[in-house]
């Protein structure tokens, strides 16, 4: 009884799931960078070197009280800035005519968080960030807009 117990639980826990035979796409997959790929049809995940996150505004709070260091970038014009910001964020107006400059200026071996009004425009950067190379970029989904949710205030200049 011993013997056939333990060889039931062998081979339970001996079992792999394998993929299809022509289906080698589980290969590419690895611990290394999860990528929210937002330009598809759907939400998927992608795997590369960069690291882009597309997070709702509750862990996009989280993840600013992880990292409290890391720099957070508001995409919107210095008016609107001035208006109400996230606390700690350095305004860097995208529709400046400076901006690529200033973007490529920025050190890629660094996290990044990216937010704008409504979150289309601080995606483009976001995307724009990730073919240059940056290390990690957090993105505000949905913008400022909908900041609230997660219980967060705006400060004020």
């Amino acid at each position: 009884m011993r013997f056939l117990t333990l060889f039931l639980f062998l081979a339970i826990f001996s079992c792999k799931n394998k993929p299809a035979e022509n289906d080698n796409s589980w290969m590419n997959y690895g611990p290394q960078d999860a990528v929210v790929d937002t330009t598809s049809k759907g939400y998927g995940y992608t795997f590369n070197d960069t690291i882009l996150v597309s997070i709702n505004a509750a862990d996009y709070a989280a993840v600013l009280k992880l990292k409290p260091n890391m720099p957070i970038l508001d995409l919107r014009p210095e008016s609107e800035f001035k208006k109400g910001h996230v606390w700690r964020s350095v305004s860097m107006d995208a529709n400046d005519k400076d901006f690529s400059k200033r973007l490529a200026g920025l050190g890629r071996n660094q996290e990044y968080a990216v937010y704008c009004q409504m979150g289309q425009k601080s995606m483009e950067v976001a995307e724009e960030m990730k073919r240059l190379g940056f290390m990690r970029i957090y993105h505000l989904q949905r913008g400022l807009n909908y900041w609230g949710e997660s219980g967060q205030v705006l400060q004020l200049n």
